[in-house]
């Protein structure tokens, strides 16, 4: 009876076996060809009133009690530049500069500041290593950042030495895809 029984189960599973081989197996395919992958671009235009750089004469010390912020202006009353992202992707704006000047006190007296805000009472000084402002322009997109100056006030031999004398301000705009922190100004 044995035999029978396992003889039954082989020939059930023989006939399962032989029926899933006989079904037909469709398939069907399509191509997508000519697809391409393309680098976003990052590209920066400084728009400045008249293209003109500030220039600002006759500087003096701040009081001895506290700083005081005073407009850098590249025209008239107009303290700004307008920064635009000529590229395809998002940017983040970081801003640094180079201030030179002899003699030297004269650059560490005098400190340069910016903001995203016309009016900030309080804004960020710019120093030579890149600052990240919290800007992120979209391709295309643009944005005023306004600027300040400060004059320490010193010892009035550090000034008397400083009377007269030109400050040389580079600021630097950098546009960086906001994924990365690396700098693309050398040394930076």
């Amino acid at each position: 009876m044995n035999k029978k029984m396992l003889l039954s189960v082989l020939i059930i599973a023989f006939v399962g076996v032989a029926a899933v081989g006989t079904w037909a197996n469709y398939v069907v395919t399509a191509e997508s060809t000519g697809n391409t992958l393309t680098a976003g671009e990052l590209g920066i235009e400084l728009n400045r009133p008249l293209q003109r750089a500030f220039a600002v004469n006759g500087i003096i010390p701040d009081s001895k009690e506290q700083i005081e912020y005073k407009f850098l202006c590249f025209f008239e009353d107009e303290y700004f530049v307008n920064v635009r992202n000529t590229g395809n992707i998002p940017g983040q704006l970081f801003i640094s500069s180079t201030e030179t000047s002899a003699p030297q006190s004269l650059a560490d007296n005098v400190k340069i500041y910016y903001s995203t805000n016309p009016s900030d009472p309080n804004p960020k000084e710019i120093t030579g290593t890149p600052v990240d402002t919290g800007v992120v322009l979209n391709g295309g997109a643009f944005r005023p950042i306004y600027f300040w100056y400060s004059y320490k006030n010193v010892d009035s031999s550090i000034q008397n030495a400083e009377m007269g004398k030109t400050l040389n301000v580079n600021m630097k705009f950098e546009l960086r895809n906001p994924e990365t922190s690396e700098s693309t100004i050398p040394g930076a």
